[in-house]
């Protein structure tokens, strides 16, 4: 009987995976989205999507003074207790899954669309916000960019903008 439910396990998969299915969209859908990793990382080896932030103070002249980028998602020390408990890498890995499923979506975008539709953009707003305040609570504007970034072992190879937030009034 196992033998029996194993095989129709397997074949129920290959199945699944032989078949076409239709992608499924919609705003709400993409608020569950957090909830499952991107797998698109395991495709090809090279280029990863980096998320980088800036944050300006309006001077009394009107100028803008800003911020050096920063990259939203440096890599945290990891201690033994981390195997137990580790909010922070959690929370770290969520935000990097977010930028995961953003590059997804710009990818995906048609040639010429605009970007600041996407829930998915909206996020990345919030995230970037969220880090800066941060750094700076009194920042008035703000600008990402979406980096895709060729690491090598000890260095950045190589580094390609993909998309740069026009300058926004931060919220």
């Amino acid at each position: 009987m196992t033998e029996l439910l194993v095989a129709l396990y397997f074949v129920a998969l290959i199945v699944s995976l032989l078949m076409k299915t239709p992608i499924i969209k919609g705003p709400w859908l993409f608020l569950l989205r957090a909830f499952f990793p991107n797998w698109k990382f395991f495709h090809a080896v090279g280029y990863v999507p980096h998320l980088y932030a800036r944050s300006a103070v309006e001077l009394a002249s009107g100028e803008l003074q800003w911020s050096d980028w920063v990259l939203i998602y440096p890599r945290h020390l990891r201690r033994l207790s981390h195997f137990v408990h580790n909010p922070d890498t959690n929370l770290g890995l969520a935000q990097q899954n977010m930028v995961d499923h953003f590059w997804a979506d710009l990818h995906d975008l048609p040639e010429g669309s605009d970007p600041r539709g996407l829930v998915s953009y909206q996020m990345m707003q919030r995230l970037c916000d969220q880090v800066l305040r941060t750094r700076d609570v009194n920042f008035t504007h703000r600008q990402f960019e979406l980096r895709m970034v060729l690491d090598g072992r000890t260095t950045k190879v190589d580094t390609q903008v993909m998309m740069t937030s026009p300058v926004e009034l931060a919220c």
